[in-house]
């Protein structure tokens, strides 16, 4: 009988075949490099959790490897192959059909009845490999169906005496028990893992271009990327459940862990493939963002929720380690959804319970926010309002830890606390309005701040000890001064103005954090309404920094020297401010050199004075650093201070001539403003971007769109403050004179100018008056232009302005010569000299500038912050090193990199570096 033919007979051929994919697939050249590297290494192990395409990536990879690589043996794994020897059939005829002379004989010999040991057929296999010149590559794919212990023993020898004519890859769901860690430790193993298999935005972009022929906005693209993990079945999924051409609303919304598609996946492929213990395990964790043993054994009220957490990161079940020493964990996104899709479905009642226990977790462990959000959830209304009422101090420090989705969801819940609940307790009134004061409407604010002083008031009518009097009393005061932060941004804010003595003559002598506030509340309305008083202004902001530094609170101290800074900065005292930004910024230095995020808004104000005085390079790097720091403050308070740095970023922009950054600039200012309060915005915009905003439309070309915008403002101008007004004067006075209309111009300068001037606001003055010139100029009265110039130099030469006059272009440049020459006549000129020299430097950059972008002969030009990663990839630093060099994070770099080899149309560093030389865009040192 031919023993050998028997066996073939029992073999599922089709095992051996390698996967033909159906459809379009992408290109993914990133991970085909990463897998021409396993060619090096003796074992390569592929692991991901299912969906992650493990399977298409090899079967891509080897359907397009060159006629010189090794002979390609494989096998698809199933449960059948546990059993020791079939296991080893299989391996042994996958290689004997791509040399049947070779391995035929130990074939037969495996399955004779006097068959070795397997650790013997193994000693035959790796010396009949070694005496052999062929190479062979075996494709183990799906390991994680062996359970067998034999198995991983005998294929662990294999590896471990693995000759160089053969290589093994091994693609599993889960980590399979074989000496991984001295595979490591001897650099003989390659891994490619979840990181490097998701996809990237730009190969989630490829995805929906090439195979469902839709094109979609970056930031969508982005969206369902985060959306999705880069989980490459889940965008398959997607696929099936969109029958038309999608637009981005209708696929964001399918990207859910509920949608029919994704969740029959997950449960049918990841759910009920678990054993009963690790299912309920799943269902009853998955309410937690962030999972830790104690948490988790805390909600399920069991122990042994460690043990549970490493089997499950072992075997690859969509979960995520967050730290080395494995203690903090978190679920795949949309895993997590369609465990809590099928919770309530299944189990609905056990989720308030389960919310309840995270609650009581989470406050026991000092983390107040977390505490709130579940115990919202589960419904604990007096739960809640203990938390929220514990906290608001830390409200104030603005430096809370929790993210802005979290945020978002805390807003909605907190809307639905029962009426009953919020009137009886006025400190959690004061509370969620200070929480969501930037969000909230304006009526819902009043609401509770009404309520919480109805309640007081009534209160204090009570008999009650002298202790709880003074605490009511301070409580009240609290309520009335924020009532009066409130009122100091809005139409009439001088009204803040009584408010504010109201609320001192109720607060105690050493109420630090409340008096202060009173404080910001006096800054605001002596600035922006009809009382018109900078200096009174800053007065009251200097002593609310006395009153923060008396609470000895950092936080509070540098937001409070960050509100100040900003009026100094109205007013032209540039130094002054400087000074004070440089204070907030030590104090914000923490053990380690870390710094407190907090830092931001004091970091933005030197950004101003960098740009002002010329130094942009410094004042674009600085920027970058500021806002990405700001962006860890996450509470809705921190909206305006990033709102502010953004508007920042647009200045710094236009200063640089980068005007499609400074549309990006624009639109993340709209972005934020979408959730925020319609009249704070109204006024922070007014304030931060109004006029850069018609600058750069004007820049751009858009004229028609400011003319729009002029029209609209008019309607929000009549309910608007004082300030607002004046901005908004001056803003439409641009475009006026961009329509040749100086008689309308002046018409609206003259008022701004005389408002300014009375309200010591100094360098808003410098501005008004060179438009005035401007004005003036087109009228050929030279006279006055030069009278209005020489007043702007007069007061922007102590403090070294010089961007405000290099901004409005050649013809201030034009009548500063002029100026120049007439003022010579009385003496030296030093900052006439200095304005001009600036002029002069200006011409020549964007001379180089127009040359570089010649030069480049791109369809999409080079970013400057991707002509200076270019400039240091090319040097040959790391990611990690580009990221230290330019302080920005590893991710920036990361995607700045894909920007640039997709510009430049090349797929690693050497061509980048090549075709970047070819395209003249590196320095000469380079």
């Amino acid at each position: 009988m031919n023993t050998s033919l028997l066996i073939q007979n029992q073999l599922l051929v089709t095992k051996f075949y390698v996967p033909v994919t159906s459809g379009t697939l992408i290109s993914r050249p990133r991970l085909t490099v990463l897998l021409n590297k396993s060619l090096k290494c003796p074992f390569t192990l592929v692991s991901a959790p299912a969906g992650f395409g493990k399977t298409t990536l090899l079967s891509a990879w080897v359907q397009s490897r060159s006629p010189s690589s090794p002979l390609v043996a494989w096998v698809s794994l199933d449960e059948e192959d546990n059993e020791p020897r079939l296991f080893w059939t299989y391996v042994l005829t996958t290689l004997k059909m791509q040399q049947p002379d070779c391995f035929t004989p130990l074939l037969m010999r495996l399955q004779s009845p006097e068959a070795p040991s397997l650790k013997q057929v193994l000693v035959m296999l790796i010396n009949l490999l070694a005496e052999g010149t062929d190479h062979f590559l075996l494709i183990l794919d799906d390991y994680q169906m062996i359970t067998e212990e034999e198995v991983h023993t005998t294929l662990s020898y294999l590896i471990e005496h693995l000759p160089p004519q053969l290589r093994i890859v091994l693609s599993t769901r889960a980590d399979p028990p074989l000496p991984l860690p001295l595979q490591r430790a001897r650099h003989q193993m390659q891994e490619v893992r979840t990181e490097q298999l998701r996809c990237t935005a730009e190969e989630t972009r490829a995805f929906f271009q090439e195979v469902m022929g839709i094109r979609l906005p970056d930031e969508t693209i982005e969206q369902v990327t985060t959306r999705t993990e880069g989980w490459l079945v889940g965008l398959q999924l997607l696929r099936l459940s969109l029958t038309d051409q999608a637009n981005p609303a209708t696929l964001l919304k399918e990207v859910t862990g509920d949608q029919r598609y994704i969740l029959d996946y997950l449960t049918e492929e990841v759910l009920r493939r678990q054993p009963q213990e690790v299912q309920t395990f799943l269902l009853s964790t998955c309410i937690l963002e962030r999972l830790t043993a104690s948490l988790c054994d805390a909600v399920m009220q069991q122990t042994g929720s460690q043990h549970l957490l490493q089997r499950l990161e072992r075997a690859n079940v969509f979960v995520v380690s967050l730290d080395s020493k494995r203690q903090w964990y978190r679920y795949h996104a949309l895993f997590a959804e369609a465990l809590r899709y099928r919770l309530e479905q299944t189990q609905p009642d056990l989720m308030p319970t389960l919310h309840h226990r995270a609650s009581l977790w989470y406050a026991e462990h000092g983390q107040t926010t977390q505490a709130i959000l579940h115990a919202l959830h589960a419904k604990a209304w007096d739960l809640v309002a203990d938390l929220i009422e514990r906290m608001s101090f830390q409200l104030l420090g603005l430096a809370w830890g929790v993210s802005h989705h979290q945020l978002t969801i805390l807003q909605q819940w907190l809307r639905e606390l029962p009426p009953e609940v919020v009137g009886s307790r006025p400190l959690l009134c004061l509370a969620c309005t200070e929480m969501l004061w930037t969000v909230a409407s304006y009526p819902m604010q009043q609401a509770w701040l009404n309520a919480a002083e109805a309640t007081l008031t009534t209160q204090m009518h009570e008999k009650s000890s002298p202790e709880i009097l003074l605490e009511q009393r301070n409580l009240l005061g609290s309520v009335i001064g924020f009532r009066a932060v409130l009122q100091s941004y809005r139409e009439h804010a001088e009204a803040a103005l009584p408010l504010c003595q109201q609320a001192l003559s109720l607060l105690s002598e050493h109420n630090f954090v409340a008096r202060s506030q009173v404080a910001v509340a006096q800054v605001w309305a002596y600035y922006v309404s009809a009382v018109n008083n900078a200096s009174a202004a800053v007065e009251s902001g200097l002593q609310a920094v006395a009153l923060a530094q008396a609470t000895g609170q950092p936080t509070l101290v540098i937001a409070m020297m960050g509100v100040t800074a900003l009026h100094m900065l109205g007013m032209g005292r540039l130094s002054e401010m400087l000074h004070l930004t440089q204070q907030a910024i030590l104090l914000g230095k923490q053990p380690g050199g870390r710094e407190l995020p907090n830092v931001s808004m004091p970091a933005f104000f030197q950004v101003e004075v960098l740009r002002e005085r010329n130094q942009l390079d410094a004042a674009c790097a600085l920027i970058e650093e500021a806002i990405s720091l700001g962006e860890q403050v996450e509470s809705f308070a921190s909206l305006g201070c990033i709102l502010h740095g953004y508007g920042v970023l647009l200045r710094v922009r236009l200063s640089r001539g980068e005007l499609a950054a400074g549309c990006a600039a624009l639109r993340k200012i709209e972005d934020i403003g979408r959730s925020m309060e319609p009249s704070l915005y109204l006024y922070l915009c007014s304030y931060f971007t109004r006029i850069d905003q018609v600058r750069l439309w004007l820049a751009c070309g858009e004229l028609d769109r400011a003319m729009d915008w002029a029209e609209q403002v008019e309607i929000e101008e009549r309910q608007s403050t004082p300030l607002t007004r004046e901005r908004v004067g001056v803003a439409r006075a641009r475009i006026f004179l961009a329509k040749d209309q100086p008689t309308l111009a002046l018409e609206r300068l003259e008022p701004a100018l005389q408002r300014a001037k009375a309200g010591q606001r100094w360098g808003h003055v410098i501005e008004i008056r060179l438009l005035q010139a401007l004005a003036h100029q087109m009228f050929q009265e030279e006279t006055q232009a030069l009278d209005a110039l020489s007043e702007a130099v007069c007061l922007g030469g102590p403090e070294g302005y010089i961007r405000s006059f290099v901004d409005e272009g050649a013809s201030i440049e034009a009548l500063l010569y002029r100026l120049r020459k007439r003022d010579r006549q009385h003496g030296p000129t030093p900052y006439l000299d200095t304005l001009l020299a600036a002029f002069q430097q200006e011409s020549r950059a964007r001379a180089q500038a127009e040359e570089r972008t010649q030069a480049q002969a791109l369809p999409e030009p080079l970013s400057e912050r991707e002509l200076q990663v270019l400039q240091l990839l090319t040097q040959g630093l790391s990611n990690q090193e580009i990221a230290h060099e330019l302080v920005i994070a590893l991710d920036t770099v990361k995607r700045h990199v894909s920007h640039i080899f997709s510009k430049l149309g090349v797929h690693n560093r050497i061509q980048a570096t090549t075709q970047a030389r070819e395209l003249g865009l590196l320095d000469e040192e380079v």
